[in-house]
């Protein structure tokens, strides 16, 4: 009995440590305004992110990014930003993406996110010049995509608006997801395209899945607790 009182301990324990993981959220704040080029990367929230030049050709080092801060008057000079963020938040300039991985290379969940467009120039007629495009690698290999018409323009800027990915991707998990644009052209929507598909990006919530082997000492110690659990009945019967 002693023994199995202290198989279900270790049980217990390992339900504890697997327990569903709390969701995390990179919303740029400790990072602070910087430039990237492509192939750079920096970690927030237990997670990597890789700079990306241009997703369609790999390898670049221009620059492609950075982090903003929405209540810099001088930011957005050359650009008009997108309004309804006062905090900071991610830049993809130039045809740039953004690709996202566990720091423990553990897969993960992407449930939502805040985006936006960055027009190339300010005073733009208000309609929608493009899409947010979210394609993940599933843990199998495989690939699956979702896309988001940026909103139209208010007074020449992109208003923030959240982005629901559960309805899109479900529990799917991933080893990485990468995030780009595309602007439309006739009936396509198309990147690279002229340096002018961009992006910002604010509040990923993602949230990392334990590995197999946690949900397997999680099995053994429910099957350790529900055995000492019939013993203890079986013997207080007998008595």
């Amino acid at each position: 009995m002693k023994h199995l009182m202290q198989f279900a301990a270790v049980g217990a324990l390992a339900l504890m440590s697997a327990a569903p993981a709390m969701a995390d959220t990179i919303n740029f704040e400790s990072i602070g305004s910087t430039t990237f080029n492509g192939t750079e990367t920096f970690t927030e929230a237990g997670y990597m992110l890789e700079v990306i030049d241009t997703p369609a050709v790999p390898g670049g080092t221009g620059f492609a990014g950075g982090i903003g801060n929405g209540l810099d008057p001088f930011l957005c000079e050359i650009a008009s930003c997108p309004s309804g963020n006062s905090s900071y938040f991610y830049m993809g300039v130039n045809d740039g993406g953004l690709k996202v991985s566990r720091e423990d290379h553990q897969s993960f969940r992407l449930s939502s996110l805040d985006y936006a467009f960055l027009a190339p120039v300010g005073g733009l007629p208000g309609y929608s010049y493009g899409q947010l495009t979210v394609t993940g690698t599933t843990v199998g290999g495989g690939s699956v995509q979702a896309t988001f018409d940026f909103p139209a323009l208010v007074g020449g800027s992109s208003p923030f608006v959240s982005a629901n990915l559960y309805s899109q991707f479900g529990n799917t998990l991933f080893s990485n997801v990468t995030i780009s644009s595309c602007l439309f052209a006739d009936t396509a929507c198309i990147s690279p395209a002229g340096n002018q598909a961009q992006f910002t990006l604010d509040n990923l919530v993602l949230a990392a899945v334990p590995e197999p082997e946690t949900y397997a000492m999680m099995g053994l110690g429910l099957a350790a607790i529900g055995l000492v659990a019939r013993r203890r009945a079986k013997k207080q019967n007998n008595v």
